[in-house]
């Protein structure tokens, strides 16, 4: 034994430095000099941060140290989630079909004009389909985010969560599709081609709804206790992110669909509030600090063109199916025109499909990953400020209380 063995071992020590609580001090400051000195929405800085920590940039955050924070990234994604599946009113739809007609188009041109215009850029076939699959989806912690954070309400802000919340699951649902395409085409096994996706869309609503029972069972339980419900449904979300990804089911689909079925059931209206607070804030942004740090910077120039053409048609057919039922839902030319500008971010939820499908087929990530990546990076930025602007364009913010 050493004399000195009363002296701190800092190289044990800094091997176990708690990364998190340094992305997450210097995101959450990062971002409070943008709100503050810039006037724009906190969560630029939060992914300027975490870009520049990443293991792709300055290299504070290694690859090793990122995998150490993936539970973390997926408890943040599924409350995300499972917030943003609450906002699926159903009573809505019915009284106005055009919103989900609305949400069909819209999803429907966005997928179209992608895959023709990556096909154009010579993108296999494959690739086209899967990289507008994961297109389709609006990243949904930015628009929560946004509309958090100006206290935005009106029609653009609840169409544009409502839309979010229906053309995520879209996407997740053709990106489980598009596996059994995968499998055909790599593995040729037509057990992985037919039960596939099947396991993967039914099982992973079967277990939101058993989620979702569990949920409402404990909610009669509990009354209208606000710290209770908040207590239990953290739990809750915890606990169906880590059963999802056990059973090799979609995180992502699970914890939407558990949102949206809990509220869909909840008859009596026994859910208080989904004010997340101070927990939720955090979460926020370590999800987006950790998204960017996870970005690989050095697939843009390759794919900058696929990128690029893959945005500007995405723009075009979420812009053309919200002008196309416009009038029809009730909604002003202006005012749809703000509402394709706020559906306009793709961020976390694109790179989750896509890791997720990389995973699954090793062989076709690159490829995709240059694609995906590229359009998030110019969306990474430009997103946030597209939705911030339509909100506030809309009159419907109150930066005031931010």
């Amino acid at each position: 034994m050493s004399d000195l063995f009363f002296l701190p071992d800092l190289a044990s020590a800094a091997a176990q430095l708690p990364w998190y609580a340094l992305l997450l001090l210097a995101a959450a400051l990062a971002g409070e000099a943008v709100q503050r000195w810039l006037r724009l929405p906190r969560l630029l800085g939060w992914i300027a941060v975490g870009a520049a920590l990443g293991p792709h940039a300055l290299g504070a955050l290694d690859e090793d140290a990122l995998e150490v924070l993936r539970p973390l990234l997926d408890f943040a994604v599924g409350m995300v989630l499972f917030e943003l599946g609450q906002r699926v009113d159903l009573s809505w739809l019915r009284r106005n079909p055009w919103l989900l007609a609305t949400s069909v188009l819209e999803s429907g041109f966005a997928f179209g004009a992608m895959f023709v215009v990556l096909l154009a850029v010579d993108a296999p076939p494959l690739i086209a389909a899967a990289a507008a699959a994961i297109g389709i989806s609006t990243a949904p912690a930015v628009v929560l985010t946004v509309t958090r954070e100006l206290r935005a309400q009106g029609q653009v802000a609840e169409r544009a969560m409502l839309l979010t919340a229906l053309n995520s699951a879209y996407a997740f649902v053709a990106v489980s599709v598009l596996l059994a395409w995968l499998a055909r085409e790599y593995s040729g096994d037509w057990r992985a081609v037919l039960l596939h996706p099947l396991y993967l869309i039914f099982g992973s609503t079967v277990l939101a709804a058993l989620f979702a029972a569990a949920t409402l069972a404990l909610l009669r339980l509990l009354g209208r206790r606000h710290d209770a419900q908040f207590l239990c449904v953290v739990a809750l979300v915890a606990l169906a992110v880590w059963a999802s990804a056990t059973l090799n089911l979609s995180v992502a689909l699970a914890l939407l669909a558990f949102g949206a079925i809990t509220r869909i059931y909840d008859r009596r209206r026994l859910f208080v509030s989904l004010e997340f607070g101070r927990l939720g804030r955090i979460l926020l942004i370590l999800l987006f600090a950790i998204t960017a740090a996870k970005l690989e910077w050095g697939l843009v120039p390759a794919g900058a063109a696929a990128g690029g053409v893959l945005v500007a048609a995405r723009f075009a057919g979420k812009a053309l199916g919200v002008f196309a039922l416009a009038p029809a839902s009730g909604l002003p030319l202006r005012k749809a025109s703000l509402l394709a500008l706020a559906l306009t971010p793709m961020s976390g939820l694109a790179i989750v499909l896509m890791h997720d499908t990389a995973r699954l087929y090793p062989q076709f990530g690159p490829a995709l990953a240059a694609i995906v990546v590229s359009a998030i990076a110019m969306l990474e930025l430009l997103g946030p400020l597209l939705t911030h602007f339509a909100l506030t364009r809309a009159g419907e913010a109150d930066e005031a209380r931010s």
